[in-house]
């Protein structure tokens, strides 16, 4: 009786350490443009938009649907904007002040 507890102890830990954990990206803006096109995530996962340029950006998240659209407002040079996608489907994402500034995503 004894032997099964380290056992289901070690399969329970097991369990836990599988569990995945949530990933970050990172895109970046340069020459007015993204440095990709587009992007596959799971539920949870973050992109981080860094501006490289010497102007300013606007980044705008189109949802699933049209259901989600979260502006994250201006972005100066230099400065880091950052968005968790909770849910799934397909995303659009585009600089509102340059519309050749754009990618997709997809969250399952």
């Amino acid at each position: 009786m004894r032997s099964r507890l380290p056992i289901a102890i070690a399969i329970l830990l097991g369990f836990v350490v599988a569990v995945p954990a949530a990933t970050t990206i990172t895109v970046i803006q340069r020459g007015l443009a993204l440095n990709m096109a587009s992007v596959s995530l799971t539920k949870g996962d973050r992109l981080n938009f860094t501006n490289d340029d010497d102007v300013i950006h606007n980044i705008h998240i189109f949802g699933p649907e049209g259901d989600a659209n979260v502006d994250l407002g201006l972005q100066k040079p230099g400065k880091i904007l950052s968005y968790k996608f909770d849910n799934g489907g397909a995303y659009r994402v585009r600089c509102n002040i340059h519309p050749s500034v754009k990618m997709a995503v997809t969250v399952k």
